[in-house]
């Protein structure tokens, strides 16, 4: 009778708690900052080492996250709320007075280009581009169930109550390996080349409903209808699969938008 009370408490006290669902966590942002600098140019990622005074994209690849915390009107601009039954993006609707991820990675993508634009707002605008980037291919940055893009939406993982978008941001993560600098290795290893010129092709806007598909189709549509619902083995196994590629297809992107915009 005690574990239960004690079980029931803990799940209401977990559940309670605002998720602040920032994207990845730091291991995903790092993870994909390092696949990003295998794939850019030696130019543009020199040119991005100046502009960071020196600090890598890995070393600033959560710095978004760590500034939203005391500048909160910045918090929409790292996901956009696509309902699930949605196939296109309304940004009238869904990016009211462009504060969205689609938006602000376009506008921040504009003043690295810009040769007018002074070092600050630069280094300001590649640190947002880089952490962006890897925001919209979590996929519940991309999609919303009437959930909050799953920080709503409980669940059970690891025998302990949560909510769907930290699994999805750093739970299951944490599963496929703890090790940044090994699994962005692992990854690396696993991308072919016609994968790498596939995944260069297309615009934002194309991304983000890439990401809103395996929303619809994994992250919400295996779950089930259990309130809280319990995350099992076949489930983390399609999901690790997703992450993994999501990874993988974040850096590659990143590098190619950083290839162009650093010129």
């Amino acid at each position: 009778m005690r574990r239960f009370v004690v079980t029931q408490f803990l799940l209401v006290t977990v559940l309670a708690l605002p998720s602040l669902g920032l994207g990845w966590g730091h291991e995903g942002h790092a993870v994909i900052a390092l696949i990003a600098e295998h794939n850019m140019t030696p130019t543009a990622l020199d040119r991005a080492k100046t502009i960071l005074g020196g600090q890598s994209l890995e070393d600033v690849a959560s710095w978004a996250d760590d500034y939203r915390r005391d500048h909160r009107e910045t918090g929409p601009w790292h996901y956009i709320d696509i309902p699930l039954a949605d196939t296109s993006v309304d940004l009238a609707k869904e990016c009211p007075n462009g504060d969205c991820v689609i938006v602000k990675t376009e506008e921040f993508l504009g003043v690295l280009k810009d040769p007018s634009a002074d070092a600050v707002k630069k280094a300001d605008a590649l640190r947002f581009v880089i952490h962006f980037v890897g925001d919209l291919h979590q996929p519940l940055h991309d999609a919303d169930n009437g959930d909050k893009g799953g920080n709503e939406r409980h669940v059970i993982f690891d025998g302990k109550p949560d909510n769907l978008h930290w699994v999805w941001d750093t739970g299951l993560l944490e599963h496929i390996n703890h090790d940044p600098q090994a699994l962005a290795a692992e990854l690396e290893r696993q991308i072919t080349p016609q994968e790498r010129t596939a995944w260069e092709r297309g615009t934002i806007t194309d991304w983000v409903l890439e990401g809103h598909h395996v929303a619809v189709t994994v992250a919400y549509g295996d779950l089930g209808s259990d309130n809280p619902a319990v995350i099992g083995a076949s489930y983390e196994a399609q999901a690790d699969l997703v992450i993994e590629t999501q990874l993988e297809k974040a850096g590659v992107r990143l590098a190619e938008l950083l290839d162009q915009g650093l010129r």
